[in-house]
C-alpha cells in the first residue's frame, strides 16, 4: 500500500475509535488495481465482538438498487428485450391503477415515476402477489416525470417486472447476468454463509417498527433479535421473501469492487455495452436532479434523510431536514457516480480518475441512530482516497 493511502486508514480508526461505527471494510481500485483494502473494528459489538475481516460480508441495502435492479434491466436494454420508455404495467399488468399513467422502465430506475417513496409493505402483503396489489392500492404520489422522489417501492415494482420480462425470479437473474459472468462466489441474496461471516446490523427492526407505529399501522411479525444473514429491510425480508430490486444483496468489499470495476468498463467478459452505461450515468431527472438509471450522480449538496429515502411528506413524523455533506466527498471529478445503503454501506465510481472507492460499515449496529454523521465519514473517506491517489501520482512523477 502506497503511504500516502495511510491517511485513509487514518479517516477509519478515528471513526471506530468515536463509536460512530463498529467496524469497516474498506477497498480502492485505481486503473484496474487494488491498491487499498484494509478491515477495521469488529463486526460486532452484541452479544459478542469479533474482529473485521476483509472477506465479512455485509447486507448492501440499497446498493442493491444499481448493482442489482439497475444492471439487470440495463442487460435485458441491450439483449433487445426491454425498452426503458415502456410502461411498467406491460409486464405487472395487476397495477390497473398505473395503466396508462406512463410510469416507465425508466422512470422507476430514475426515481421519476410518481410512486411513493416508502411504505411498509408487509403491513399488507407478505408475498409479490399481495405487493403488487398494495402498490396498485396505493396509486401515485405524483405525477410520472415531473419530480424525483428516491423510491424504494419503484425499485419494488421494478424488480417484480423485470422477473416477469426475464421469466425467472430475480436472484436467479442476477445471478446468470452478472454475477456468474464475472466469477463472483460471494454475492447474492439469501446466502448460506455461517453466522459469523457477516458484519451484524441493528437488533430487530427497531427503526422500522417505531415509523409503522407512527404511522398507526399494525404489524406482528417484527424481529426481535440479531438477524446476520438476513437482510435489515423490513419490506425487503418480509413481504419479499429476501429477494427484490431495492435491497436483499450481501456481498464483501471485494467482489463489489468488481462490480465497481464494470462499470469502468473493465469487465471480462463485459456484462454491459458502453452505450448503456453511458446513458445509466447521465441524468434522466426532469429538473437536474442528480439522479442517473439506478445511480446517484455528483453533485454538492445532499442531506441524510434523502439519502435515506425518508423524506414522504405525510408519512413520517415532520422534521428539519438535517444538513450533511454530500456521501461522495468534494474532490470526485464531475463524471463520478455512487449510491449508499442504509446500513452503512456505499460505493463510488470516478471514470475520469479510473477510481473505484467501496466503503462497507455495520453502521447501523447495534442501533439505527440516524443523527449518526455517517455522510460525514463517507465523505472524508472519499476526499482521503482522491487527494491521497493525487499526492502518490505528483510524488512519482517528481521522484
Amino acid at each position: 500500500m502506497d503511504p500516502e493511502l495511510d491517511r485513509v486508514s487514518r479517516v477509519l480508526e478515528t471513526a471506530v475509535e468515536a463509536n460512530q461505527i463498529p467496524g469497516a471494510v474498506a477497498l480502492v481500485r485505481h486503473r484496474g488495481e487494488t491498491v487499498f483494502h484494509e478491515a477495521i473494528g469488529h463486526t460486532a459489538s452484541l452479544p459478542d465482538s469479533r474482529p473485521m475481516q476483509l472477506d465479512t460480508l455485509f447486507d448492501l441495502a440499497s446498493l442493491t438498487k444499481p448493482l442489482v435492479g439497475a444492471t439487470v434491466a440495463l442487460s435485458m436494454v441491450d439483449q433487445g428485450i426491454l425498452s426503458l420508455d415502456e410502461e411498467v404495467t406491460k409486464f405487472v399488468p395487476e397495477l390497473k391503477s398505473l395503466r396508462g399513467e406512463g410510469v416507465t422502465l425508466r422512470s422507476l430506475l430514475s426515481h421519476t415515476s410518481g410512486l411513493a417513496g416508502w411504505r411498509p409493505l408487509y403491513a399488507w402483503a407478505q408475498d409479490p402477489k399481495g405487493v403488487l396489489s398494495a402498490i396498485d392500492r396505493m396509486g401515485l404520489v405524483t405525477r410520472p416525470g415531473t419530480r424525483s422522489e428516491y423510491s424504494d417501492i419503484g425499485f419494488v415494482t421494478l424488480g417484480l417486472a423485470l422477473q416477469r420480462a426475464g421469466d425467472q425470479p430475480l436472484d436467479e437473474l442476477a445471478a446468470e447476468l452478472i454475477f456468474e459472468e464475472l466469477g463472483l462466489e460471494h454475492t447474492g441474496f439469501r446466502p448460506s454463509a455461517p453466522s459469523d461471516a457477516f458484519a451484524v446490523t441493528e437488533l430487530g427492526n427497531a427503526f422500522e417498527r417505531r415509523m409503522a407505529e407512527w404511522a398507526g399501522l399494525e404489524f406482528d411479525g417484527w424481529r426481535t433479535d440479531f438477524h446476520p444473514g438476513e437482510v435489515n429491510d423490513g419490506n425487503a425480508h418480509y413481504a419479499m421473501a429476501g429477494v427484490s430490486a431495492h435491497a436483499g444483496l450481501f456481498s464483501n468489499a471485494a467482489d463489489v469492487g468488481v462490480l465497481g470495476e464494470m462499470w469502468l468498463g473493465r469487465a471480462k467478459p463485459a456484462v454491459l455495452s458502453r452505450a448503456v452505461m453511458e446513458l445509466a450515468t447521465t441524468d434522466q431527472t426532469p429538473h437536474g436532479s442528480g439522479r442517473g438509471l439506478g445511480w446517484q450522480l455528483m453533485r454538492r449538496r445532499g442531506s441524510t434523510l434523502e439519502e435515506l429515502g425518508r423524506t414522504q411528506a405525510g408519512f413520517f413524523p415532520p422534521a428539519e431536514t438535517p444538513w450533511s455533506p454530500q456521501a461522495s466527498g468534494e474532490l470526485f471529478s464531475p463524471a463520478a457516480f455512487g449510491h449508499t445503503g442504509f446500513t452503512g454501506t456505499s460505493i463510488w465510481i470516478d471514470p475520469t480518475r479510473e477510481l473505484v472507492a467501496v466503503l462497507l460499515t455495520n453502521a447501523t449496529h447495534p442501533s439505527v441512530d440516524i443523527d449518526k454523521p455517517t455522510n460525514v465519514l463517507r465523505a472524508k473517506f472519499h476526499n482521503a482516497v482522491v487527494a491521497s491517489l493525487d499526492s502518490a501520482t505528483s510524488r512519482r512523477e517528481t521522484s
